[in-house]
């Protein structure tokens, strides 16, 4: 069914949103010019898509969502709430280093952090608020919170706006399909809204 307020605001996103040109941080460009703007065909999306259920087929933001947890290479992945068979899929194949023939950030392999993910489908989300404060308040630098669905209905803007806002997030990455959130000690709040 069509929406008219999801495709005006993805249409706003759009306006608003930059590539990799405009990026000033490091850190973004390196992820967007990796990670969210690899397009090549992978022979790992057939494998995913063999074991999905119905074999459903995966869309560019799933192939993200898997680029991206692939490239962070957590050592623990934690769904909070509710979120799609699909999604707990393709979560668990990039966190097991299916993905190992995609790109290993080789400037972080010394990197004393132990990385971790938490997901939230912010369509889908369920969690007490005093849950997600948990979350937010221990953040580590080496934690990623993505969001999935962030801009699907109010709900779930509204949330997204809540976790973004949080003090202790320093940089968030719209995406529009997915929203990225990390704590950066020592680095000034920036949010990045990036086409897609």
């Amino acid at each position: 069914m069509f929406n008219l307020k999801f495709a005006l605001s993805y249409f706003l996103h759009q306006l608003k949103a930059i590539n990799r040109h405009g990026l000033h941080s490091p850190f973004v460009y390196r992820l967007v010019d990796e990670v969210i703007y690899d397009f090549s065909d992978k022979k790992l999306y057939a494998d995913l898509e063999n074991v999905l259920p119905d074999r459903k087929k995966l869309n560019e933001a799933d192939k993200m969502l898997f680029r991206i947890i692939a490239d962070w290479q957590p050592l623990d992945v934690s769904v909070i709430g509710e979120c799609a068979p699909a999604d707990r899929i393709i979560l668990d194949h990039a966190a097991n280093k299916l993905a190992s023939g995609i790109h290993a950030r080789q400037s972080d392999r010394n990197s004393p952090n132990i990385h971790t993910t938490a997901f939230i489908d912010a369509a889908m989300n369920n969690s007490p608020d005093n849950e997600l404060e948990q979350l937010l308040v221990n953040l580590q630098e080496g934690t990623m919170l993505v969001v999935k669905n962030n801009h699907r209905h109010s709900h779930a803007r509204s949330l997204w706006k809540r976790l973004k806002g949080h003090p202790n997030v320093t940089i968030s990455v719209d995406l529009f399909w997915l929203g990225l959130i990390f704590h950066r000690p020592g680095k000034v709040k920036e949010d990045f809204l990036i086409k897609f």
